[in-house]
């Protein structure tokens, strides 16, 4: 896990924090539920955030859409800045596929947070091949937008190379931990992506995209926010039954034992 300082949302005197969201679009409302489910994955595993949901779409301080073809979101704190209702500061588009939307909505509500792909984590071990990058984005738009221009293919395949892969971050501003491949904040990357690591000596390899919050990712974002407890609203254990009462050479309970224990007659001889 890797989260940028800077881009944590506030907290309120009691240490919560709360976080408006709403919805850009009317209707969808088993996408709104499903939203609402995975998100509150976040919620229990930092219980000092609170995220509260709005229908009014002028007090939200993050905005979901379900419009488009590439799931993002704004990193942390900077969907409070855009000030424009019309513009969504995250988007979530339909996938059939279960799994994989739970995925997105775990992934960008990590950005939403203050999160960065965990690649970019100044304890990842490789650096990657540029033009390796680039070309593997070209490719994808070729499949998705055949009309485009050569020129716009390859602005846009390096756009979302810097955006997506080939981005650098200030390790003065970040709380990391060490390299989590486990992390829903991972990209899935390909070997083919990075170069050999002559220092430590480790080939690259593959990596796959993850479909739940890693333990990592729970801890370094409790941390983050100075989540301390675990729930602040545990169940409450059932009480404890009174024990049995204890029989005693004489027919007595021994001495100082709780009241509710009670002498009990000797069995019959």
């Amino acid at each position: 896990m890797i989260i940028d300082e800077n881009r944590l949302w506030p907290s309120e005197p009691d240490g919560r924090v709360i976080i408006s969201i709403g919805f850009s679009e009317h209707g969808h409302h088993d996408r709104r539920d499903e939203v609402k489910k995975v998100a509150r994955k976040w919620e229990k595993a930092c219980p000092c955030i609170h995220f509260k949901w709005t229908r009014d779409i002028s007090e939200c301080d993050v905005r979901i859409s379900f419009k488009g073809d590439l799931s993002w979101s704004e990193i942390g704190n900077t969907a409070a800045d855009d000030l424009d209702l019309e513009h969504p500061t995250m988007k979530l588009p339909w996938v059939g596929e279960k799994a994989l939307r739970r995925r997105h909505i775990l992934h960008e509500f990590g950005h939403m947070l203050g999160a960065e792909h965990e690649h970019c984590s100044p304890d990842f071990p490789w650096d990657f091949d540029k033009s390796q990058v680039v070309e593997h984005f070209k490719r994808e738009i070729q499949t998705k937008h055949p009309a485009w221009s050569t020129k716009k293919k390859k602005d846009e395949a390096t756009a979302r190379a810097k955006r997506d892969v080939l981005k650098h971050l200030d390790k003065r501003d970040l709380i990391w931990s060490s390299f989590d491949d486990k992390s829903i904040m991972l990209y899935p990357i390909k070997k083919e992506w990075l170069q050999y690591n002559p220092y430590d000596d480790i080939p690259p390899e593959d990596f796959d995209e993850n479909y739940e919050l890693s333990r990592k990712d729970k801890k370094y974002m409790r941390k983050a926010y100075g989540c301390t407890c675990l729930d602040p609203n545990p169940p409450i254990p059932p009480p404890i039954p009174p024990p049995n009462p204890v029989p005693y050479p004489g027919g007595f309970v021994y001495g100082g034992l709780p009241p509710n224990w009670q002498p009990i007659a000797p069995p019959p001889s």
